[in-house]
């Protein structure tokens, strides 16, 4: 079945004349600067940062599944279409534009003008991660593997090859020998999911 392409027509609202701003079907939100959330996150604590990667992610990927469809959701979609879709989504909410990079046998997920500086890399792959799971209902866990200017990488994996992947990028490893690392470890069958 063929997917239909995202579409933000009517998918945020404007009230002015109640001074109220609508997404989706989130009645009421608010528009906050980039600068102030920042700020907001850095005094949050790593359990605020998580709790509100949660808010933001879960219902965005919730609706990318209702989207693709009611039985399967973004599972009985194509990678393409989920990109599509997730990308639509993250830039409706502000967070820069989403795309999709291959290298072998990994996924990345790259955001473009983000509106954070590489202090937000986390959240957006919380954010991520809970997108994913919302629109597939399965676990997923992003790392940030390397960051140029306003372009951040993120690897899109499982729990423990996460732990690999942090451990090695913490070592000092470069993002294209810490994918190196993983395509060898699933070769030998060392695996890492």
């Amino acid at each position: 079945m063929a997917q239909l392409p995202f579409d933000p027509s009517k998918a945020v609202t404007f009230d002015l004349a109640h001074g109220r701003v609508q997404f989706d079907e989130v009645p009421a939100c608010v528009l906050v600067p980039a600068s102030a959330l920042a700020e907001l996150l850095r005094a949050a604590g790593r359990e605020g940062r998580a709790a509100l990667a949660r808010a933001l992610g879960e219902p965005l990927g919730r609706r990318v599944a209702r989207r693709l469809g009611e039985a399967e959701g973004a599972l009985g979609a194509s990678v393409d279409a989920v990109v599509d879709h997730l990308g639509g989504e993250f830039a409706l909410v502000g967070l820069g534009s989403l795309s999709l990079e291959r290298w072998g046998r990994a996924l990345l997920f790259v955001f473009d003008h983000s509106p954070f500086d590489a202090e937000g890399d986390e959240l957006l792959a919380a954010v991520l991660d809970a997108a994913l799971e919302g629109a597939t209902g399965r676990p997923a866990r992003c790392v940030p593997l390397m960051r140029d200017g306003a372009r951040v990488r993120l690897l899109v994996t499982n729990e423990r090859a996460s732990e690999r992947v942090r451990a090695w990028l913490g070592e000092g490893l470069g993002w294209g020998e810490v994918l190196a690392r993983l395509h060898a470890a699933v070769r030998e069958g060392r695996g890492v999911s």
